[in-house]
């Protein structure tokens, strides 16, 4: 199916800080943005609609004698999303999410008179988004639309396709935001942002 690419954004991290929530954290505020996994939103209980996101999760221990030492991790998130009009059927947004930290360590440290365990290292997570069209593959395999899908897409809906990069554009930028800002205020809870209204399961 065509794409039309997002440049790639990056936030790095090296410092003290709660792999598990920020898991969490983002996995909550994507499934409240509506981004599902390949097979579309599933029923039931929010929270187990991880496994239908994670497509990789892989853990390597390293000696101190090598390096640093720690451990390094790769994981892998494959999202898609549906906007919302006229086009919902012809147009969707995919975005890969891409974590690669180094050097992680558990550690443990005092928050709020409590002991709790957290992870230092560097962090690195990558996005790279995309426009996707004709996702259902009708177009390609029909005997006319696939001949004129060209022009349909570089002539016709043009404007559509170029809207709808921006507002994919805009939605990883707002995520980059939320765990930039989560990250630097060192919190070791998963709290939504004031800005936004509380997300599933981050109440306490």
């Amino acid at each position: 199916m065509p794409e039309y690419k997002i440049p790639e954004t990056k936030v790095k991290f090296k410092d003290v800080f709660s792999l598990k929530n920020l898991y969490i954290m983002m996995h909550e505020y994507l499934l409240e943005e509506k981004w599902f996994g390949e097979e579309g939103p599933q029923k039931g209980d929010p929270s187990k609609q991880h496994r239908y996101i994670e497509t990789l999760y892989f853990e390597k221990y390293c000696q101190k004698g090598l390096h640093a030492g720690g451990k390094e991790l790769w994981i892998y998130w494959r999202l898609f999303k549906r906007p919302e009009g006229k086009y919902s059927g012809y147009i969707r947004y995919r975005l890969n999410i891409d974590f690669h930290g180094v050097y992680i360590q558990d550690r443990e440290v005092m928050h709020q008179g409590q002991k709790i365990k957290v992870q230092w290292g560097e962090l690195e997570l990558m996005f790279n988004g995309a426009v996707q069209t004709d996702y259902r593959e009708e177009w390609k395999d029909h005997w006319f639309l696939k001949n004129i899908q060209d022009i349909y897409e570089k002539r016709i809906i043009e404007q559509e396709i170029e809207k709808h990069e921006k507002m994919l554009w805009r939605e990883i930028y707002r995520l980059t935001g939320v765990i930039k800002r989560y990250l630097d205020m060192r919190v070791f809870i998963p709290t939504a942002e004031p800005i936004y209204p509380k997300l599933y399961g981050m109440e306490a």
